[in-house]
């Protein structure tokens, strides 16, 4: 009996341990998770090649800006490095105008204000007032017989330009290299009358000057080495009142002495304004016109720029002169 069940028991299924199914699950699994890796790493190597395509395209755009600037800079130093005169389509054609040395306010006598501060009244030293000689003036000047001048035109001359007293350069200072110290222009003190040599009725203009008391008058000449040749003169009175009936006859009525053909009001339309200076231009007819003159009232003295050229004064010349002197007297 014992065998017949040992017979049966043997033939009969043995019943061991049954694992659960979820034992045989990652075994199933293992085939989708392949499959992603799989899938992915085609994803992963496009990302990476458009990442080492941004960063060249990064490098190369930051060399294109790091050369356009370097590129951008050495143009810009190497415009500005240059006269504005050598640079091609840049030039200014030469029009005339002078190179004048920086301009200096002269120094005013201890405890006296300023002309805006004293009605106008100028208390400087009139030889200080004067336009210095432009650097184009330098090798041409040419010593002009000034009347009353006399010694004070020698640039030893305690009324020469070397000893004005705003420290402005003189004809030898403001000269090329070799221009000789003898062809100083004349500057200096000369006798209110003296102006009356250069006008027709000299009578009317000296008994105007001895009614006004003109107390003072200065001179300062050159020759360019185009030919223009410039005077300029200044007189100085006790007040506005008295400077201006000078101004105004010699604006109105004023002809230079060797002018045969009369003289027409000139054009001063567009030209720079000084404030507390009036302007009036008369010319001598011509094209151009041979002598321009420009009358200037600032406060209690009056000035008269004179400028002449056979072959025609030039026109930025003569408005640069003329501007400059008021920017002094202003």
């Amino acid at each position: 009996m014992t065998d017949s069940a040992t017979q049966q028991d043997a033939s009969a299924p043995v019943k061991g341990p049954v694992l659960p199914e979820e034992t045989s699950a990652p075994a199933v699994e293992e085939t989708p998770v392949v499959a992603e890796t799989a899938a992915a790493a085609p994803e992963d190597g496009e990302r990476a090649a458009r990442r080492s395509r941004r960063r060249r395209a990064a490098v190369r755009w930051s060399a294109a800006v790091v050369v356009c600037a370097l590129a951008g800079t050495g143009t810009a130093l190497a415009v500005t490095a240059q006269e504005r005169t050598d640079l091609p389509g840049l030039a200014t054609p030469k029009d005339g105008r002078y190179t004048f040395p920086a301009l200096v306010l002269p120094q005013l006598p201890s405890g006296q204000p300023a002309p805006k501060e004293n009605k106008g009244r100028h208390t400087a030293d009139l030889r200080a007032l004067l336009l210095p000689v432009p650097a184009e003036a330098g090798g041409s000047l040419v010593p002009a017989a000034v009347p009353g001048v006399g010694s004070s035109a020698s640039p030893s001359a305690p009324g020469s330009a070397s000893a004005s007293p705003t420290g402005s350069p003189s004809a030898s200072s403001a000269a090329p290299s070799g221009a000789t110290p003898s062809a100083a222009a004349p500057v200096g003190r000369v006798p209110c009358e003296a102006i009356t040599a250069d006008w027709k009725d000299p009578g009317a203009l000296r008994a105007l000057l001895l009614q006004k008391a003109c107390r003072d008058a200065a001179v300062r000449e050159w020759t360019a080495a185009d030919g223009t040749r410039t005077q300029i003169r200044l007189l100085s009175f006790g007040s506005q009142a008295e400077a201006w009936p000078l101004f105004d006859k010699l604006r109105r009525t004023g002809e230079p002495k060797d002018s045969s053909g009369g003289v027409a009001t000139g054009d001063t339309q567009g030209w720079d304004t000084v404030f507390g200076v009036d302007l009036a231009t008369r010319e001598v007819p011509g094209s151009p016109a041979a002598t321009r003159i420009a009358f200037l009232s600032a406060g209690n003295v009056t000035g008269v720029i004179t400028m002449t050229n056979p072959k025609g004064v030039p026109t930025a010349a003569f408005r640069q002169v003329v501007t400059l002197q008021s920017d002094l007297l202003a």
